[in-house]
């Protein structure tokens, strides 16, 4: 029959649960101390502690600890120890809530580790008690005994699990206290940087509504203290102008309802009498007891406001020639298609591109090139009719809208050609530009349009797809859209079609190339994405990865990659040898790295495979870092806390990649292959990879050269110091099978000496 807990044990559990719920927040810390010193003497322990550990990084450190005379304290020893160091320990942990451990020495062999460490010790048995929050370990309460055994019976045991959830809901409370007390202060912080006013506004069922938090910069503004405002927000939605009272408040309602987003602009009396104009913006949740919590900004716009009827020019022409600019042309060709089907006559969309422009650009300056982009809008004004329209589209493309043709089609190109031709004579009359003779041409692109028929994407497409043609046969061309162009545009979206059906079907594969230092040991690999499409064959990744970035499915795709990879390297650990020292390499586009629960799936993804972060190595290339580098530096940073690497790929193919360097937590360069390539023939690239060389030298980055091909561009980067490649002279990138293979074959010395 199984003992129960004592009365004794009960009032012990009873006493210290009272200690510690009495405890405010700023004693929490010394009662658990003082409750871990009380349970030890309870247990005659000679060491009690608590080690809590860190979910990002997955290490563990003793935060309290009470040593009997004579036992020796681990805290200093055991701060940021990996916990991967202790596996078995682990998952005794995650499955048993008392792990008790009678004699050391009598440990599985799968515990080799965990023997070492309470050897070191000098721990004879030891009791250990986890606490789990929100489901997953977050700390463990441990009592060791130095030279006698300890096997508690099952009313110890149960009295154990209780002092555990008491203790680890008073953790818990500790833990949230810091993280609200960081919260907070990194909202004060925020607030102070930021324009306008950060706020929480809310709102209870009974009416009520108040702000849990606000900017300092309200008092500024309004004149209202924060404290006054916490407990009561109306003295500040009272300074709301009358005539805009309701329907602000309309707005408040009808997010609270659809737990939609908050957005309104209103005007308020400020502090010094006058009224200022007020945008809001904010994103409402629905709290336990039913009140509402938004969670939002406003700040002063009136300047925005007083200078609205400037602004509106500005975003509809063009300001150096005045013409209709893009998002007016969107407009008066929406009117147009609208005019087209009403009055069943055809319309043209005319896409205009001066040849050469760029010459003139940077031979006589920009200031002549902007005279002459003056002079083509004046003279396209000049050449088509009061109720066409002239538009430009910026650099040196102008638009037209063409109205009024015939409805019988032959008959509408024609004369919507001879229209052209005009235009195409007017251009190419000599131009005086302060001085300076120029003759220029253009380069035309036609599409008809007419009963609305053709969307309005589809037409600038076409117009813009005709024009390119008129460029290819020779310039001072007009062209009309037809289907052959039709049929490039299909194709793309064919196999936009075909590239979700992979994703869907798992037809993707990721190969692996390997990495080798200079001796030709393999060192790491770098994951490539394969399409091997049944109607298409291998496709290759220079098509179907931009495709993938600009449709949004490189989401999707890159998370499928990163979880593959990362399965792999968890089986290459488990299987032991060369393959388990790899590092893996994984490109990730810039759409992805810029994901805010980018990180989150990397760590989630690392717990649900068991891969170690150490053999992950995360690529980007330099488009990822042309983004604010402050949330790019605080995203590698997490990823490097977490034991990833950072590897910049394509290096020096940017224009500011040494600004990147000095800002940036990185860990190698990859030379790109196009400096590669020619390295024994062209000087230039040899002393660009000899300059990226000795620049990660000087900043302590590894460095890896890639698409290296030959052995006389090994030999010549070698002598340059390089002593990481990566390239088809070792081996293609290879299915996972193989490319296993070949790293143990590799090991034999055979493959090397090849190499």
């Amino acid at each position: 029959m199984a003992e129960a807990v004592t009365r004794d044990q009960q009032e012990l559990v009873y006493r210290l649960y009272l200690s510690l719920a009495r405890s405010r927040i700023g004693e929490l810390d010394g009662c658990i101390e003082k409750v871990i010193a009380d349970l030890g003497a309870h247990l005659k322990a000679d060491r009690s502690y608590l080690v809590m550990l860190e979910e990002a990084t997955q290490t563990a450190s003793i935060t309290h600890e009470i040593c009997s005379p004579g036992a020796l304290p681990q805290r200093d020893a055991i701060q940021n120890v990996p916990m991967e160091r202790f596996p078995w320990l682990a998952e005794q942990l995650d499955d048993f809530p008392v792990v008790v451990i009678p004699d050391v020495e009598k440990l599985p062999d799968t515990a080799k580790e965990e023997r070492l460490e309470f050897r070191r010790q000098n721990i004879q048995s030891a009791i250990l008690i986890g606490m789990k929050l929100e489901g997953q370990l977050a700390g463990v309460l441990g009592f060791d005994f130095l030279d006698r055994s300890e096997t508690p019976d099952a009313g110890m045991r149960e009295f154990l699990v209780q002092l555990g959830d008491m203790l680890g809901s008073s953790v818990h409370r500790q833990i949230l206290a810091g993280r609200n007390e960081r919260y907070e202060n990194s909202l004060y912080r925020y607030s102070d940087q930021f324009p306008g006013v950060i706020f929480q506004f809310r709102m209870y069922p009974d009416g009520r509504v108040t702000f849990p938090f606000i900017g300092k910069k309200v008092e500024m503004m309004f004149g209202l203290a924060v404290d006054t405002l916490r407990p009561d927000a109306r003295p500040l939605l009272e300074l709301i102008h009358h005539d805009d009272k309701a329907g602000f408040l309309e707005k408040v309602e009808e997010s609270r309802l659809q737990m939609t987003p908050f957005e309104t602009d209103f005007r308020a009396f400020r502090k010094d009498g006058g009224s200022a104009w007020i945008e809001a913006r904010s994103v409402p949740a629905r709290l336990a007891d039913n009140s509402t919590i938004w969670h939002g900004y406003f700040y002063d716009v009136t300047d925005r406001k007083q200078s609205e009827s400037e602004i509106e020019k500005l975003a509809f022409y063009d300001p150096l020639t005045g013409l209709p600019n893009r998002r007016l042309l969107r407009d008066r060709l929406a009117q147009a298609l609208t005019g087209s089907t009403r009055d069943q006559n055809h319309g043209a969309l005319v896409f205009i591109d001066l040849d050469n422009f760029k010459n003139i650009n940077d031979s006589a300056g920009h200031l002549t090139g902007d005279e002459l982009l003056i002079q083509v809008g004046q003279r396209l004004k000049q050449t088509v009719r009061e109720w066409d329209t002239v538009a430009r589209l910026g650099g040196d493309e102008f638009v037209l809208i063409l109205k009024g043709f015939p409805a019988d089609t032959a008959t509408a190109a024609a004369r919507v050609e001879k229209v052209c031709e005009k235009v195409r004579d007017a251009l190419n009359e000599p131009y005086d530009l302060d001085g300076l003779d120029y003759t220029g041409t253009p380069s035309i692109g036609v599409t008809l349009f007419f009963n609305h028929d053709t969307s309005l994407e589809e037409l600038l497409g076409q117009a813009d797809m005709a024009m390119f043609r008129a460029k290819e046969d020779g310039r001072n061309c007009i062209r009309f859209y037809d289907s052959m162009m039709q049929k490039k545009v299909s194709e793309r979206l064919a196999l936009e079609s075909d590239l979700r059906m992979a994703v869907r079907k798992n037809q993707l594969a990721v190969h692996y190339q390997v990495l080798v230092n200079e001796k030709g040991k393999p060192v790491g690999a770098e994951a490539l994405l394969r399409w091997q499409c049944p109607g298409r064959g291998m496709v290759s990744p220079g098509e179907f990865i931009p495709l993938a970035e600009e449709t949004g499915l490189i989401e999707s795709v890159g998370y499928w990659v990163l979880e593959e990879v990362l399965s792999r390297v968890a089986s290459w650990k488990k299987r032991g040898g060369a393959l388990s020292q790899l590092q893996v390499s994984v490109n990730v586009s810039a759409r992805q790295f810029h994901l805010p629960s980018f990180c989150s799936t990397v760590m989630a993804l690392l717990r649900k495979t068991g891969a170690s972060p150490r053999n992950l190595k995360v690529e980007i290339t330099e488009s990822a870092l042309a983004y604010d580098l402050e949330l790019v530096e605080e995203t590698l940073r997490t990823l490097r806390s977490m034991g990833i690497r950072i590897s910049l790929d394509d290096f020096g193919t940017g224009y500011s990649s040494l600004g990147y360097l000095k800002r940036l937590s990185l860990d190698e360069l990859k030379i790109d292959q196009g400096f590669v390539r020619d390295i024994l023939d062209d000087p230039n690239d040899a002393a660009i990879a000899e300059t990226i060389l000795a620049l990660a030298s000087a900043l302590k980055l590894s460095a890896v050269a890639e698409g290296v091909e030959t052995r006389g561009q090994l030999d010549r980067l070698v002598r340059m110091g390089c002593t990481r490649f990566q390239g088809y002279y070792f081996s293609r990138p290879l299915p996972a099978a193989e490319f296993e293979g070949l790293v143990e074959k590799s090991m034999t010395g055979q493959q090397r000496r090849a190499w």
